[in-house]
């Protein structure tokens, strides 16, 4: 396959295109088609030069996504099953919050972290995306977005959460260039505000994220208060430890000025202990962190629950009495299978 069009970062577009024989501003030309009118389409592109368009199409292949599924739910979440250029397929969602849609996107084909509650980890990694792959999720679903809007948000845009299928962190190359595309005045123009990436803190990517430069936001979820809980909820061998990785998210929080999340999902008789809510209270007061709670969204073939909402107000009234901010958030699209890797591995399955 060719190199996708968008794996390429848009400052750098000039100097490719004066390398081969053309005038730089015909690059800053590509990048606007490519990120400002999200073209899909060399013929689009329709003020570039047709031996250039041709050229280009010789060596870059201008989408990777194409739409196999989408889905609304009732209460406005919109699932988007993408198929690749190999195959395989992928997982985002636009998510109507009260003021803004959130786009949550993925990194990877499949997960390699194998977290009980996630659908996803069920069939393992096949490979991570690319920059292009990365990005054209975002471009696509704000097309989505601008095809129907939701009434309430007005011209409000967007935020784009890394909270789909894969672990950033474990494709941090790419999700780095990814990130840079999406933020650079020549690319999408996001403000780093507006982007949040979510990891489950594997020691490597943790040394990865020490070296990242941009404030994007940044969740941590740790899955116990301790070690041993840990490893029961997310059980791979070498996974950072709950020190190491609140380590790593306080050096971030105060690097990038911005506070970390932790999120805790709540598992029935797994995570839902008040001893485990005092033990996480000790463990993030007085930093730089504020904790979401998430309740489990159950899969059909695991014998995992959701904490009861009684286990659920309890836990967090351990954390606010403690003075650690935490918030409940409940995961919509249930009637559409949003979560992370569901409507992917149900299609696989009916096959």
């Amino acid at each position: 396959m060719n190199t996708l069009v968008r794996d390429i970062v848009p400052e750098s577009w000039p100097q490719l295109l004066a390398s081969r024989g053309e005038p730089p501003y015909r690059g800053r030309q590509l990048a606007h088609w490519l990120f400002a009118r999200g073209a899909l389409d060399w013929d689009a592109m329709h003020n570039l030069p047709r031996s250039l368009r041709a050229g280009l199409a010789a060596d870059f292949d201008p989408a990777g996504l194409s739409i196999e599924e989408r889905l609304v739910a009732a209460d406005g979440t919109r699932k988007f099953l993408f198929r690749l250029r190999d195959g395989h397929t992928i997982e985002s969602v636009i998510i109507p919050m009260e003021h803004h849609a959130t786009f949550c996107i993925s990194s990877q084909v499949g997960c390699a972290m194998a977290c009980r509650f996630c659908a996803t980890a069920r069939g393992g990694l096949a490979r991570g995306l690319s920059p292009g792959e990365i990005v054209e999720q975002v471009q696509r679903l704000a097309a989505d977005l601008t095809s129907a809007p939701f009434p309430q948000h007005g011209d409000r845009g967007y935020n784009v959460v890394f909270m789909g299928m894969g672990e950033p962190l474990d494709n941090f190359d790419a999700v780095r260039t990814g990130l840079a595309i999406m933020t650079s005045p020549l690319g999408l123009g996001l403000s780093t505000r507006r982007v949040q990436l979510s990891t489950s803190a594997p020691p490597q990517g943790l040394a990865n994220l020490d070296s990242l430069d941009l404030p994007v936001g940044l969740t941590i979820s740790i899955g116990g208060a301790d070690d041993a809980a840990r490893r029961k909820v997310m059980p791979v061998s070498g996974r950072a430890g709950v020190a190491d990785a609140l380590a790593a998210a306080e050096r971030f929080a105060r690097r990038s000025g911005r506070r970390v999340t932790i999120a805790w999902v709540l598992i029935a008789e797994r995570t839902d202990q008040l001893e485990q809510a005092r033990t996480l209270a000790r463990l993030v007061a007085n930093r730089p962190f504020k904790v979401n709670l998430i309740p489990l969204n159950e899969l059909d073939d695991d014998d995992l629950a959701a904490a009861a909402s009684e286990r659920i107000l309890a836990f967090q009234r351990v954390l606010v009495d403690a003075g650690v901010p935490a918030y409940i958030r409940v995961s919509g699209g249930r009637d559409i299978g949003a979560a992370c890797g569901q409507l992917r591995r149900r299609r696989a399955s009916s096959r």
